[in-house]
């Protein structure tokens, strides 16, 4: 069964887009996180396309992002891109399931120095992911007093 983000679009306001620039550095490597709550094919594209363009994110080397979100009818459509980062998408999709995220897209960017990680980059993205994952359930957004992100509110 196929389905389809179009039929509920939405545009997210700018206070709702979360950014953490250099949350974890190694080799000279960077990585930052930005998150937001959506809930459609317009919010992920807006959103992904914001993050690619403002500052530092615009210059960093790849852009990894998850994103799991619930249509009208209840079906969980998950979405995932590496951005040249192969499996990155897929590391904070699964960061994503274990906390039960939805409603929500994490892009996790990394700022490449030119010392390869091998296998430590991934263990860097699981880390920002988490910590992502960690700021939304503690600190909600201003518009939403209760985490928008997960289906148990308390």
């Amino acid at each position: 069964m196929q389905v389809s983000l179009d039929i509920f679009e939405s545009i997210i306001p700018e206070n709702e887009l979360i950014f953490e620039i250099d949350v974890r550095i190694d080799r000279g490597s960077r990585y930052s996180f930005a998150y937001t709550k959506v809930s459609g094919k317009a919010d992920i594209e807006k959103f992904l396309k914001t993050v690619r363009q403002k500052k530092p994110f615009n210059s960093a080397d790849h852009h990894s992002y998850a994103l799991r979100v619930r249509s009208p009818e209840g079906i969980l459509v998950e979405g995932k891109g590496d951005d040249g980062e192969s499996g990155a998408g897929l590391c904070i999709l699964r960061e994503m399931r274990r906390g039960e995220i939805e409603q929500c897209c994490i892009v996790v960017a990394r700022h490449f120095w030119g010392i390869k990680l091998q296998n430590d980059r991934f263990k860097h993205v699981v880390d920002v992911a988490k910590m992502a994952i960690e700021r939304m359930k503690n600190f909600p957004t201003p518009l939403s007093p209760k985490n928008p992100y997960t289906q148990k509110n308390s």
